[in-house]
């Protein structure tokens, strides 16, 4: 009996902690994009941009170029709608989650338009001119959509494994390869890395509330296979 209560005190305290840390990532990505935003609509120079495109300018080379191009094949529209697919599919195979799949597709569209207005809004133009500089450049889409996309792929790879040492390797997985969407973006010479941040701060803001619709939705469904 002490033992069980002692688990689920255990689980208790990993919940609140849990909420707390989203709660302040929140608050932190959504005031770095609020500041950023603010610096984008004045018009102001965002001092790191250029201290990081001359650091990038000084490492181009062929084969990183190809390296980039990958991931930034990954994070573009035809890219992310055909790993979702396949996504879709291997849940609905193993795990027939509905609510995690209801959740991917209808917050990768509306994480998409919001993307959209917000670039809109701000009217900033790319750092680069020619073949794919048609779009607006703040936030990122690839940073944004791609955050939020490849952040719920690894929520839900992390609430389907038991094991310890598989979750901390999809961490580490996962963040490396969210960190190189973005960072091909402004290798490639897409984005200003403002853009990149802005669109990680706005993605994540983004995937927190999808967590959290997910997380309410499994609490109502298990409350009526309950009943």
């Amino acid at each position: 009996m002490q033992a069980e209560y002692g688990i689920g005190r255990e689980s208790l305290m990993k919940k609140r902690k849990r909420k707390w840390v989203r709660l302040a990532l929140f608050i932190l990505c959504g005031a770095f994009f609020l500041w950023s935003f603010q610096q984008i609509t004045l018009q102001n120079t965002i001092g790191f941009d250029e201290v990081i495109r001359n650091v990038v300018k000084g490492l181009e080379a062929e084969l990183a170029v190809s390296f980039f191009l990958l991931f930034t094949m990954l994070g573009d529209k035809n890219g992310v709608i055909l790993i979702m697919l396949l996504s879709i599919g291997l849940i609905w195979w193993i795990k027939r989650d509905y609510a995690a799949m209801g959740v991917i597709v209808g917050g990768v569209i509306l994480v998409n338009e919001l993307n959209k207005w917000l670039k809109n809004l701000t009217g900033r133009e790319r750092p680069m001119t020619g073949p794919g500089a048609e779009s607006l450049s703040f936030p990122s889409g690839h940073a944004m959509v791609g955050l939020f996309f490849y952040g719920l792929l690894i929520y839900f790879a992390l609430s389907y494994t038991k094991s310890n040492t598989k979750k901390f390797l999809i961490s580490i997985f996962g963040v490396v390869f969210i960190a190189l969407l973005g960072s091909s973006r402004v290798y490639l010479n897409y984005h200003y890395p403002s853009d990149v941040f802005a669109g990680y701060a706005a993605g994540f803001i983004c995937l927190i509330m999808a967590v959290l619709l997910y997380e309410w939705m499994q609490t109502k469904i298990t409350k009526r296979k309950a009943v």
